[in-house]
């Protein structure tokens, strides 16, 4: 968070405020509290979200999105034969087609059934405009269905390995986790001397892993599975009946016609019935706008109410007091 502060005072701009991007989406929905999804290409994160913010207990992060689905689209288009040999998803051109031709035809609707005659263009530089005509059945509805099957995208993924070193901290905040650390060891050395066997930090290692493994998608949460266990964190009864009332769905990754009936019926199944609000409604074009944008209106909104004038941090207070300005200004805690 502090590099990308820094990054954007960098390229020039004089001031900014820092916000949730679930807090900005439930601003730019009008809503006071819901369980937030958030699909994007390759990430689905899920929270709850309650009269501005964020609880902590409830974020899951699922390592799959819309680029999953999409790469599984193509998957079961070559089973069925499709023409165009040549489609590569990493070409920049033809991963504009596929997701075109994937928002096009992809659906998770029953009474769409049968298959259906489908026409596309490819277009590459310097080459000749090449027309397909293809037949897509089951593919089409098959491909967003991993998002409550995650097991459909082993066929296809390889998830690059993400290692992150430990961060060094800050000693100009006196909140950073280092420095708590190690004012820790000090307070408390007469309580690590009774536990000889307890794991020091200074004992782990760093191990460096590159390039790309088998992901296991059979161990990961389904979408429905997420947002029963993010809601299930909450703290009462109350509010995980008002947030299973509520669920606004956010980014491009999810829209597919008959999504959210589909969640809404999967869901319906699972809530305890202690837990079941009378009524749940999945929230999947807030205010009748672009999914995408949801987050972007709602800091927009944000920016100009008059409470949140005193949020921002101009690049003066950051060069004089540092990240210490971060913590003081920020409407949650990191």
């Amino acid at each position: 968070m502090r590099k990308n502060l820094f990054l954007l005072l960098d390229m020039g701009f004089m001031s900014c405020f820092l916000l949730q991007d679930h807090v900005a989406a439930t601003f730019g929905a009008g809503l006071g509290s819901t369980c937030i999804v958030d699909c994007g290409h390759s990430k689905t994160s899920v929270s709850c979200v309650e009269d501005g913010l964020s609880n902590p207990a409830t974020r899951i992060c699922l390592p799959y999105g819309g680029g999953d689905i999409t790469q599984c689209f193509l998957w079961l288009l070559n089973r069925g034969g499709l023409p165009y040999k040549d489609c590569d998803s990493k070409s920049p051109f033809d991963a504009i087609l596929l997701e075109k031709l994937k928002q096009e035809t992809c659906h998770v609707d029953l009474d769409i059934c049968g298959c259906r005659e489908k026409s596309f263009v490819v277009r590459q530089p310097l080459k000749p405009v090449l027309k397909y005509t293809i037949q897509i059945g089951d593919e089409c509805m098959i491909a967003p269905l991993g998002l409550f099957y995650p097991e459909l995208f082993c066929l296809t993924v390889t998830k690059p390995v993400i290692t992150q070193k430990r961060d060094t901290g800050d000693p100009s905040d006196p909140h950073d986790a280092d420095y708590l650390r190690e004012t820790g060891r000090k307070a408390n050395k007469e309580a690590q001397e009774l536990a000889p066997d307890a794991i020091n930090d200074d004992d782990i290692v760093d191990i460096e892993i590159s390039g790309d493994i088998d992901f296991n998608f059979a161990q990961v949460l389904s979408l429905d599975q997420a947002i029963l266990q993010s809601v299930q964190r909450c703290a009462s009864d109350d509010i995980k009946r008002k947030m299973f009332s509520t669920i606004l769905i956010v980014g491009g990754g999810m829209k597919f016609k008959g999504i959210s009936s589909w969640l809404k019926n999967k869901l319906m199944f699972q809530v305890p019935s202690h837990l079941k609000p009378e009524q749940i409604e999945i929230v999947t074009a807030p205010k009748d706008m672009d999914p995408v944008m949801a987050s972007w209106k709602g800091a927009a909104i944000f920016a100009c109410l008059e409470s949140a004038q005193e949020l921002w941090i101009t690049l003066d207070e950051i060069r004089k007091h540092g990240v210490k300005i971060l913590r003081e200004r920020s409407a949650f805690i990191w």
